[in-house]
């Protein structure tokens, strides 16, 4: 029973060195040792002749009606994402804010509206790049 019991608080226990994922056994040189193994490359290399240099020189160029789409989906993909987060927003509870502070709602509605343009356009250029 005490064998069992000293092997359930050795499991059960949590080390620092766990939680890093790291074995205390397993010091810094040895772990740098295996690592550098496991990324030694051992396959020898296979001359192709320039075989894949000749297959991605013949591939087709992409045409510009593709970039046009990807450009219309990103688009796309940039007004849906804003729809829904308007649609989330809770608008009620902020205007009826506004309203108590006696902030001017023109230029709360004009804010937001400027905000979203400039999130809305450093979305796209940010999807162009």
């Amino acid at each position: 029973m005490d064998n069992f019991e000293q092997w359930n608080r050795r499991v059960n226990t949590v080390s620092d060195s766990a939680l890093s994922g790291r074995d205390p056994d397993f010091g810094d040189a040895e772990f740098d040792r295996w690592l550098s193994q496991q990324l030694q490359f051992n396959e020898p290399y296979l001359d192709n002749d320039g075989f894949c240099e000749r297959v991605m020189a013949q591939l087709p160029a992409p045409s510009r009606r593709a970039e046009r789409r990807a450009t219309r989906v990103q688009y796309a993909a940039v007004v849906a994402a804003s729809a829904i987060v308007a649609w989330q927003f809770p608008f009620g509870e902020v205007l009826s804010e506004a309203v108590q502070q006696s902030i001017s709602l023109y230029s709360l509605v004009g804010l937001g509206i400027l905000s979203s343009l400039a999130a809305m356009t450093g979305g796209i250029l940010a999807a162009r790049r």
